[in-house]
Formats: structure tokens, C-alpha cells, sequence
């Protein structure tokens, strides 16, 4: 994973005591504070985050003018991760709270009543990490495929807030035991929870998003179509500090075949284009930093 300035373990450390003994409001103002120094200091984020822009709108003007998109960025990622230390020290009816509201849930309940549980395809974007906790709160068997974070102490971090709340994590790596352990999560009918608008691995393929040739992780559509289940776009967006509100799309729909790799392309490019969407539509809570 890409390493950045602040992914330092004595920082989270700091970031959870902070968290844990201030009041929310306070613990706010300084996520804003730090975001703000981040948004002056970090010149590389900033152009990056500025070239995704342009690409996202295509040369169009963005519905707030780039400059206060590219300081709302970094002001909702500062949120973002107050929002996470506070879930650290929360339980799941706590963390409940967070997500009040499901919309398109009937999808998820439609396709889970077929037997063959579900992929639930998400992005960088609002706060994913709350849209599972939301999920689990509800009574739904939630499975996140986990890549290893650039230190063992983060990775812990994120691994445990997950048990903790019930979510059973299958780290996926160059071997096949994760996959398998994925397939087995689908034929007992649970959710598997998956980010997938950045490669992390060489399972990528190129596909046309924003108009121009993109890689994207293939697995979530493979484990789709080996194991027959339905692809579910889903996402947790933030309207507030604190309260985020999921959104269920209904299943993708997939080809088969009989040119599997054709059939590969065709639900690659689908999956890209309901991304696009919600990129469009909240620009300044995608939080990739990578050039696309």
C-alpha cells in the first residue's frame, strides 16, 4: 500500500488518546485543523488529488469550483478519520448510529433470499469501513476481503475494530486459500465486502473509466462469476460529521459467457461506470490520492 507521511503507529496512538478524551466536538475541530496543514503541506496529495479532479469533470468546470473541492477533500478526509478512532472505541449499537439510514436495502434482501449470498462492491468513497459496521448492526453476515496495511501495528488496528464488531476478515494475498475462503463465505450466504476502484495486486485488467484507459482490480467480478453470486454496488456517504447514509444499488448485471473474457470486459466496464457515478456526485468524499 502507498505510504504517506502521517501512516505512523506513535500517530494513531495519539490520534486514539485524543479521540478517546476530548469531547466530539473538539476532536473535530482539530481532525479539521491537522486536515488544514495537510491540505498546505502535502504539495504532492494536492496536485494529485487536483489531476483526479480534472479527469473526474473532464475539463467541465466541477459543480463548486476546484479550489474549494480540493480544500473540502482534505477537510472530509481529516473527518473521515476522527470518524474512524471514534469506532475504535465504540460497540456496535454505538456504532449504529452512524449510519441511519439504508437506502435500496431490499436489493440486498432480494438477492440473499436467492441463497447465493452477495459481492458488495463499494469505493474509496464516504466511509466504507461504517457501511459494513452499519450492516453487521442490522443482522447481516458481513465478510471484508482485507489487503495488508504498511505496518503490522495499523494493520492490527483496522483487523480488530472489524472482529470486535462481528466482521470476519479473509486477508487476500497471491495465494489461492483467500479465495477459496471467499467462495465459502458466498455458498453459506453472506455478504463479502470488497473495494474495488484501485488495483492492489497484478489482478487488474484495463477498462475505460472517465473516458480514458483505467486498471481496476478484476477479482470482485471473477469471485462473482465463479461463484454465481450478484454484484451489489453499495456505499456509506457523509452528510455530517458523525452521520453517513448508506445506499444499496441494485445487482449488476452480469455476463457469462461464452467468451468469458469478453464476458469479463463487459461487467468490468459496468462496475466502472456505477463508480463513476458516485465519484461525480460526491467528488470531494473519493479518497484516492493515486493519480487515476
Amino acid at each position: 500500500m502507498r505510504e504517506h507521511f502521517l501512516d505512523k503507529p506513535f500517530l494513531y496512538r495519539q490520534a486514539l488518546k485524543t479521540v478517546q478524551s476530548l469531547p466530539t466536538p473538539v476532536t473535530y475541530g482539530l481532525a479539521r485543523l491537522v486536515a488544514a496543514l495537510a491540505f498546505l503541506f502535502s504539495r504532492r496529495d494536492r496536485r494529485h488529488v487536483s489531476q483526479n479532479l480534472d479527469v473526474i469533470f473532464n475539463g467541465y468546470q466541477p459543480p463548486a469550483g476546484k479550489r474549494l473541492l480540493l480544500w473540502r477533500f482534505f477537510q472530509n478526509y481529516g473527518i473521515y478519520i476522527a470518524d474512524f478512532f471514534r469506532l475504535l472505541s465504540m460497540n456496535l449499537e454505538e456504532s449504529r448510529e452512524f449510519a441511519r439510514l439504508y437506502e435500496g436495502r431490499h436489493h440486498l434482501d432480494e438477492a440473499l433470499a436467492k441463497g447465493r449470498g452477495a459481492v458488495l462492491l463499494t469505493a474509496h468513497i464516504g466511509h466504507w469501513e461504517i457501511g459494513g459496521l452499519g450492516l453487521r448492526a442490522m443482522g447481516y453476515p458481513v465478510n471484508v476481503v482485507a489487503i495488508k496495511h504498511n505496518t503490522l501495528f495499523t494493520n492490527t488496528l483496522v483487523n480488530v475494530m472489524r472482529s470486535r464488531h462481528g466482521i470476519r476478515i479473509i486477508e487476500v494475498e497471491e495465494s489461492t486459500f483467500g479465495a477459496i475462503e471467499l467462495v465459502k463465505a458466498l455458498d453459506r450466504n453472506e455478504l463479502v465486502a470488497v473495494l474495488g476502484d484501485k488495483p492492489f495486486s497484478e489482478r487488474s485488467e484495463i477498462t475505460t473509466f472517465f473516458g480514458r484507459p483505467v486498471r481496476l482490480p478484476v477479482g470482485p467480478v471473477l469471485l462473482a462469476m465463479a461463484a454465481r453470486a450478484p454484484i451489489i454496488p453499495a456505499f456509506s456517504v457523509m452528510e455530517a460529521p458523525g452521520r453517513y447514509r448508506g445506499i444499496i444499488e441494485s445487482p449488476l448485471e452480469l455476463h457469462y459467457g461464452p467468451d468469458r473474457r469478453e464476458a469479463l470486459q463487459h461487467n468490468l466496464l459496468q462496475v466502472a461506470g456505477v463508480f463513476e457515478r458516485y465519484i461525480r456526485r460526491y467528488p470531494d468524499q473519493w479518497y484516492l490520492v493515486d493519480p487515476i
